[in-house]
């Protein structure tokens, strides 16, 4: 790997904004710089325009094929507002690249080309893969996803590329996510007359589902609710015409959104019994579940790495990523097998550099024995 090169380029790329919302510019602008050199490798791209609320997503494959043995994703989109970059741009020392998005995830997007670029050429002959460059990841991949399932149901394994933990540990399963976005409409009146003027309380309502959600917490199934958002009302002697929560469950057991939508339909008709308006906005990423065929697989993978004296262990990670998409469709997924770093989402993100061509030399050998055991 050539890794004067590899910063070079990640210095472009990290000097990009890519927000997920207001960067789509820049988002666009990667995407191009990837599919210019994926067409050098021979590889086919396209680029889709999903919405005006996110970039494009760019989709490589090294040629059509009805199944998939390996697809690899990675996001090009940030947490950073436009701008960034004037204020805060890629530096690197001895130990350390920084920048925002230079851990999660610029440095795994462009690891995916540069794997990519020195395969060795019997590999590429034998697997048929394909690249994912998703352009929403930050906020649940709500519009990628709709092209990469086409994909993802057809491959059978799934290399997610976000970076290592900081302790070096790897995913093989993750919490699911369901969140709840629900606004409350009452009926504004002075607090002094609400008995004769007809005023109801938004935010009184937003308490009650503010205790009857938090209590359906359960640590035995694996369950946390967390009401990170609740605001409404005008003044203290208004009765509040508006509420509003964005309500974040994390899950275990993908059972559980059913258990949570019948307590959400259940608060909302007794919040219309009592003159309350309610919208809802819902949106759930399965948990990435450790099965026994996935269990097969990281046991494998975590023998072969060590004879080759690149160990790796997995950790369950509380956080969510697009292997919970992924999996959910059947493939089995690795994820967090970029190189490691730390910070990410602050003004402390960096890279360590050290696991750089750790994480390559592993990731490369990971892609040869799938060549290897295809029959």
């Amino acid at each position: 790997m050539n890794l004067e090169q590899f910063y070079t380029d990640l210095e472009k790329l990290v000097n990009i904004d890519s927000g997920t919302v207001d960067g789509h510019a820049g988002i666009d602008e990667i995407a191009d710089f990837l599919a210019d050199r994926f067409k050098d490798l021979g590889w086919q791209t396209k680029k889709h325009d999903l919405s005006p609320n996110a970039g494009p997503t760019l989709i490589c494959t090294n040629r059509e094929a009805e199944n998939y043995d390996l697809l690899m994703i990675g996001h090009l989109d940030t947490v950073f507002t436009l701008g960034t970059t004037q204020k805060w741009s890629f530096s690197m020392d001895d130990k350390y690249a920084y920048g925002p998005g230079v851990h999660d995830m610029k440095s795994g997007v462009l690891f995916m080309y540069y794997l990519m670029k020195e395969l060795p050429k019997e590999v590429g002959e034998k697997l048929n893969i394909v690249a994912v460059f998703n352009s929403d990841e930050e906020t649940s991949s709500l519009y990628s996803k709709e092209v990469y399932a086409e994909y993802a149901k057809r491959s059978r394994y799934a290399f997610v590329f976000e970076g290592m933990a900081a302790n070096g540990t790897s995913r093989v399963e993750r919490k699911g996510g369901l969140g709840y976005i629900v606004k409350f409409t009452g009926v504004a009146g002075h607090c002094g007359s609400v008995f004769i003027n007809g005023a109801k309380s938004a935010v009184h309502e937003m308490g009650k589902w503010i205790v009857a959600l938090s209590e359906m917490q359960d640590e035995a199934k694996g369950t946390s609710v967390n009401v990170g958002i609740a605001r409404g009302g005008t003044k203290k002697n208004i009765v509040a015409p508006e509420a509003y929560i964005e309500v974040d469950i994390r899950i275990d057991d993908n059972e559980e959104p059913l258990r949570f939508d019948r307590a959400i339909e259940a608060l909302t008709k007794g919040a219309k019994e009592r003159g309350i308006g309610v919208e809802i906005t819902r949106r759930f990423k399965p948990a990435l579940v450790y099965t026994e065929k996935v269990a097969e697989y990281a046991e494998h993978v975590k023998k072969i790495a060590s004879a080759a004296g690149l160990p790796i262990e997995f950790q369950k990670g509380g956080g969510l990523s697009d292997a919970n998409i992924l999996a959910s469709y059947g493939a089995v997924c690795l994820d967090g097998i970029g190189p490691a770093g730390d910070g990410s989402h602050s003004e402390r993100e960096v890279l360590f550099k050290e696991t750089v061509p750790m994480a390559y030399d592993r990731a490369m050998l990971l892609i040869c024995d799938l060549a290897e055991q295809k029959k």
